[in-house]
This record gives structure tokens, C-alpha cells and sequence, in this order.
């Protein structure tokens, strides 16, 4: 992902909003609980519910149908 969609994905975290991204090499995939500055990780629930730490270079951020993730 590029610097300012991990931008996106970090306000949207801080703001308690549930943003999806996957991992493209491990194919796994999770909701944002924060991201670490000045390292620019993002730290990763996966629906397993274990925790992640990942570079947000190596991931990408996911998009949901309103049914699978509605918005209120």
C-alpha cells in the first residue's frame, strides 16, 4: 500500500472505525487495531484472533460489500 492509503488506514483506526487489510504474502488478512510510528507498522487482529505486525509496504488494504461489512 502507499504512504497515503496507510495514512487513511491509520485515522480510520485511531477514529475506532474497522479497516480490513491483507497480507499478500501469508494471505492472511485483518482488521487494523493501531498502527506504530515511526516504524510504519500496522498491528493486525486476523479473524483467528491472533495479532500481527506488518510493514505497511508489504500490505494491502481491503474493500468489503456493504452486506459483508455494513457501515452505520
Amino acid at each position: 500500500m502507499d504512504k497515503d492509503r496507510y495514512t487513511y488506514v491509520c485515522s480510520e483506526a485511531e477514529a475506532g472505525r474497522d479497516t480490513f487489510v491483507i497480507h499478500p504474502a501469508s494471505l492472511e488478512e485483518g482488521v487494523v487495531s493501531e498502527c506504530i510510528l515511526p516504524s510504519n507498522h500496522l498491528v493486525v487482529k486476523t479473524p483467528e484472533g491472533k495479532k500481527r505486525c506488518w510493514d505497511y509496504h508489504t500490505c494491502e488494504e481491503l474493500s468489503r460489500l456493504k452486506n459483508e461489512w455494513p457501515r452505520h
